[in-house]
């Protein structure tokens, strides 16, 4: 199946496919309040979604810079329905291009550490780790105790 990757400008967007994919992943974006930080926020950052054959937002990727040398993937999701279907990396690649094009040198990522055996989190991870990212640095103490920080990093 083809599917469909464009850059969205327009922030009404951003908010409503944000919103739509991440109540759709209970599993990763369960807590209210940070959902709605994402929805709200995304509107600051680069933003790609993936769309399917009957343009339904079926995925998204939202991105940002440090320092003017790193990406970072601020937030994104797939709706469960597509997992598995190459929809995330072509996302990935999409924001990756971005990165390179804007002179960065690396990109992170967070996400739950393996410290939490969440086996959400661990296909997360394993998704990373296919993009070609490794671990760089667990912290504990960066949002909760229940809740590991694990920032991975790639060099581009």
């Amino acid at each position: 199946m083809e599917y469909k990757i464009m850059e969205i400008n327009d922030n009404n967007k951003k908010s409503e496919y944000t919103n739509n994919i991440l109540r759709k992943l209970p599993e990763w974006f369960g807590m209210e309040e940070g959902l709605r930080e994402y929805v709200i926020t995304v509107n600051k950052y680069p933003y790609w979604a993936a769309f399917d054959k009957e343009n339904n937002c079926i995925g998204f990727f939202s991105g940002r810079t440090h320092y003017d040398r790193t990406g970072d993937v601020y937030v994104c999701g797939i709706d469960p329905h597509y997992h598995g279907k190459g929809i995330g990396t072509l996302l990935y690649k999409e924001v990756e291009k971005y990165f390179i094009k804007n002179n960065c040198e690396y990109v992170i990522v967070k996400t739950i550490s393996e410290i939490d055996e969440d086996k959400n989190y661990a296909k997360t991870r394993r998704f990373y780790k296919k993009m070609g990212f490794e671990e760089l640095i667990t912290l504990t103490e960066m949002w909760d105790e229940k809740n590991s920080c694990l920032i991975m990093i790639k060099k581009i």
